[in-house]
């Protein structure tokens, strides 16, 4: 689809300003007395950054599926097995992942907007038993890549390690590192960069931010990237 409105611009007070009365106005006559609104202020600048984007998302992984229409979310939301029914979701995002892969299977890139600010990191939207499996493998048997990794200046700058945690299922091995004792314990894990300031998300420069930030994150994408392959695979 062809942007409209050109290059990214950055955003614009008005994103903010949609996602926040989006929250006390979750309906369809809300939207469609704002359409023009949003498409300006949030749909036209997600589809143009994420058409910036792509060029330093593809050269992390080839296999990602560039196009705007695939990367950039709906803001309609499905509701057919949801106990909320609000139809729309009150923040967007642009999701580089593999093409023919779906969004709850796959690893990838991403950046959200909403009336909080922005973000940016790398992860699965529903991060497979079988992966956290191999990863904690990997942390018991490659420690030393594992936390080189970690630990290289341009990611540990930017990044925090989120994810829901084990209560009891699993331990660390004694004497494991306590930063790869954090992971071993989680159910998911991703990394993120969190902007709070408007002022960022409003500056053109936020493009060369992201990109940096996709380029910083490479080794741990493909690190979670391999975690996904079994066993078997990997003999």
């Amino acid at each position: 689809m062809t942007n409209p409105e050109g290059c990214f611009e950055g955003f614009t007070p008005e994103t903010l300003t949609f996602f926040a009365a989006l929250r006390f106005n979750n309906n369809r006559a809300f939207f469609e007395q704002n359409r023009e609104l949003f498409e300006r202020a949030v749909k036209w600048p997600l589809y143009a950054l994420a058409q910036e984007l792509a060029p330093a998302a593809l050269a992390v992984d080839p296999a990602f599926d560039p196009r705007p229409a695939r990367s950039v979310s709906r803001i309609w939301r499905d509701v057919r097995f949801r106990r909320d029914k609000s139809p729309l979701r009150e923040y967007m995002w642009i999701g580089f992942r593999r093409a023919g892969e779906q969004r709850g299977e796959s690893c990838g890139f991403y950046f959200d907007i909403s009336a909080e600010g922005g973000n940016w990191g790398c992860g699965y939207y529903q991060m497979r038993p079988e992966a956290m499996a191999n990863l904690r493998e990997r942390l018991r048997e490659e420690p030393a890549q594992v936390l080189k990794i970690l630990r290289e200046p341009s990611f540990a700058s930017q990044f925090v390690l989120l994810g829901d945690d084990y209560q009891r299922q699993y331990r660390p091995p004694e004497g494991m590192d306590p930063q790869l004792g954090a992971l071993y314990v989680k159910k998911n894990v991703y990394c993120e960069h969190h902007v709070e300031d408007p002022q960022e998300l409003m500056d053109p420069g936020l493009r060369a931010k992201i990109a940096e930030g996709f380029r910083a994150m490479a080794p741990f994408y493909h690190l979670l990237r391999d975690c996904l392959r079994t066993q078997q695979d990997r003999s």
